[in-house]
C-alpha cells in the first residue's frame, strides 16, 4: 500500500495496488468496486491508463471534497466497464455504452442524511463538474431516494458544460424522463 496522494493525477502510474491512497479518504479500489460486478463474477479494471487517470481526477476533485463537506460515504459506482455497464443496462453485448462512468469520468452518490435534492444543489454551487443529474428521485418516496451522478471532465480535453438534469418521473408518461435543472418532478 502505497499513498500516492501527491502523485498529480496525469501521472498516475500505470501500476498500482488496489490499497493504495489516491486522495486522503479514498483508496485505488474503491474507483472501480461493483457490489453487482462481484455477485455476477464481472471483470471491472480500467481499459486503459487515461481511465485510471480521469477516475483519479473525479476522486480528488468531486468525490474528496464531498466527504470533506458531508463525512464519511462510499460512492455507488465511479468507474464501470462495458461488460458491467451492459449487465447493469440489460444490453447485448455489441453494445458499447456512452456513459462517462465508462471513461473514468462519473461518479453517483447517496449521503445517508443528505437529501438527494439537496446534495444535487450543494455540489453544484461547489464543485466542478460536466454534468450533474439527479437521478431517480421521487419526494413521495422521501427525500433520500435515488441518487446523484456527477461527471468530471479531465483538463485538456473537452470543456465541462456544467449542465444540470434532474431524471425524474413523469406522471403523464409513466415513467422517468430527463428534465433541465435539479427539481422533483417533471412538471416542476
Amino acid at each position: 500500500m502505497a499513498d500516492l496522494t501527491g502523485v498529480p493525477w496525469n501521472e498516475w502510474p500505470a501500476r498500482c495496488e488496489p490499497r493504495d491512497q489516491v486522495s486522503p479518504n479514498f483508496r485505488y479500489y474503491e474507483l472501480t468496486g461493483s457490489e453487482l460486478a462481484q455477485r455476477r463474477g464481472i471483470p471491472n479494471r480500467f481499459a486503459s491508463l487515461a481511465h485510471a487517470r480521469a477516475a483519479v481526477h473525479l476522486c480528488r476533485n468531486v468525490l474528496q471534497p464531498l466527504r470533506n463537506a458531508f463525512g464519511s460515504f462510499t460512492p455507488n459506482s465511479v468507474y464501470r466497464s462495458h461488460a458491467l455497464e451492459r449487465a447493469l443496462k440489460g444490453k447485448p453485448k455489441s453494445w458499447m455504452s456512452p456513459s462517462q462512468h465508462c471513461l473514468g469520468q462519473a461518479c453517483d452518490v447517496e449521503i445517508p442524511g443528505i437529501a438527494t435534492l439537496e446534495l444535487a444543489k450543494w455540489a453544484s454551487e461547489n464543485l466542478e463538474f460536466d454534468q450533474i443529474i439527479c437521478e431517480c428521485y421521487d419526494p413521495a418516496q422521501g427525500a433520500n431516494a435515488g441518487w446523484v451522478h456527477i461527471s468530471l471532465r479531465p483538463p485538456g480535453g473537452a470543456a465541462n458544460r456544467k449542465e444540470l438534469l434532474s431524471y425524474v418521473r413523469d406522471a403523464r408518461r409513466g415513467g422517468f424522463v430527463y428534465v433541465a435543472g435539479l427539481r422533483e418532478s417533471a412538471s416542476a
